[in-house]
Parts: C-alpha cells; sequence; structure tokens
C-alpha cells in the first residue's frame, strides 16, 4: 500500500501562511517516494466562506493519486506538562498521514500533556512540534529534530533560533521550552518551564 501524507496550513482571517514552504515539503515528498508531484496550489478565495475569519486549520491529506483538502477552526492546545520518552528507532523525517509511532508514544505519556522524544540520547520533537529552548545565551532548536517543521525553518532563516546539538543532560541549561508548528510561533507562547518536563533520569 502506497504512503499517504498530511500537511497542515495556518489561515488567519482568510489569509494563508507560508504557503510556499509546504509546497516544497510537498513536493520533494513526492518526488523522494514516487519520482512525481502533483500540480497544487491555495488562494484566498478558495478558502471556504465559514472559515474566513478567526484561527483555521487547514489539512491537507495526499499521495501521488489522491489530495484531500479539509477545514477546521482552531484553538491551541493547552500544554503545562511534557514527559520525557525515550526512542530510539522512531523516524518520521515525512510527514506521514500514518501516525502510529507517536500513538504508541502518547500512550506512555502518564498525566502529562504530552511528550517530548529523545532519540539515542539526544532531544528531538514533541508528537505534533518541533521545539525551541531559551536560555540567557538566546533561543536554540535541536538539530536532531524528527521532522524539519516548516515554522521551524522559516525562524532558522530569519536568524531568530538558532539550531544546536541538544542532548538530554543539556535541557538543564534553560529555562523555557517553545512549542512550535505549522499552526503555533513563539509569538503565541505555548511553553512550559524546564521544571514541568517529567524526566526519569538524567
Amino acid at each position: 500500500m502506497k504512503p499517504s501524507f498530511s500537511e497542515v496550513i495556518k489561515i488567519c482571517n482568510g489569509r494563508i501562511f507560508n504557503l510556499p514552504a509546504h509546497i516544497e515539503r510537498m513536493n520533494f515528498t513526492l518526488q523522494s517516494f514516487f519520482g512525481s508531484t502533483i500540480p497544487f496550489s491555495l488562494k484566498d478565495e478558495d478558502i471556504p466562506l465559514e472559515f474566513r475569519e478567526g484561527l483555521v486549520k487547514c489539512r491537507i491529506v495526499y499521495s501521488l493519486e489522491n489530495l484531500e483538502i479539509e477545514y477546521s477552526h482552531y484553538k491551541f492546545r493547552e500544554i503545562n506538562s511534557l514527559k520525557i520518552i525515550h526512542d530510539n528507532s522512531i523516524y518520521y523525517s515525512f510527514k506521514y498521514a500514518e501516525r502510529t509511532a507517536f500513538e504508541k508514544l502518547m500512550a506512555q505519556k502518564e498525566n502529562c500533556d504530552d511528550i517530548l522524544v529523545v532519540k539515542n540520547g539526544f532531544v528531538t520533537d514533541t508528537s505534533f512540534t518541533n521545539v525551541v529552548f531559551e536560555s540567557d545565551k538566546g533561543l536554540f532548536t535541536p538539530s536532531t529534530y524528527l521532522l524539519p517543521g516548516t515554522k521551524r525553518q522559516t525562524l532558522l532563516k530569519e536568524r531568530v533560533i538558532k539550531e544546536k546539538v541538544i542532548r538530554i543532560e543539556d535541557i538543564e541549561d534553560y529555562r523555557k521550552l517553545y512549542l512550535i508548528n505549522a499552526m503555533m510561533g513563539i509569538e503565541d507562547n505555548i511553553s512550559i518551564p524546564i521544571s514541568s518536563l517529567k524526566i526519569d533520569s538524567l
């Protein structure tokens, strides 16, 4: 069975955000798996009327033969704690529509709101975001990410954040952790203090 992939695009008050980066990732994914791409465009006037106000999530599920677009009003998830989960075999370099690997890890989060995956001792991502650590020296995102998120790439290009190797033992060098993805930027302040990470062992 050929895999399907997903892309999430932010729309706010009828304005589409960061579309070129999403199309670039879709084309790269299709080229990597199928050696081809599909024509895709999304314009402001394509957005259904009921989704032209407020914050909206546009989710695209696609393969070489299929493309589905769905819209939904979006609210930020409340994240007050993260559980450190070790998984040395997880692979998510492409944004698969099927997320069984994360679902299995989420079953281990106990009473925390989400997970922070550590692979071979290196910090990666949460189940649905990249992460940015804050210290007196600046804002840093792990170079050992699982998925190269579009928001992450944009912030790196704009030099808002820097890439850095962050091991699990380095976490205590930081005071705060931001969650970022296509729907959430640093300015939205979806963040937790490092003290709210549940770390079984350091």
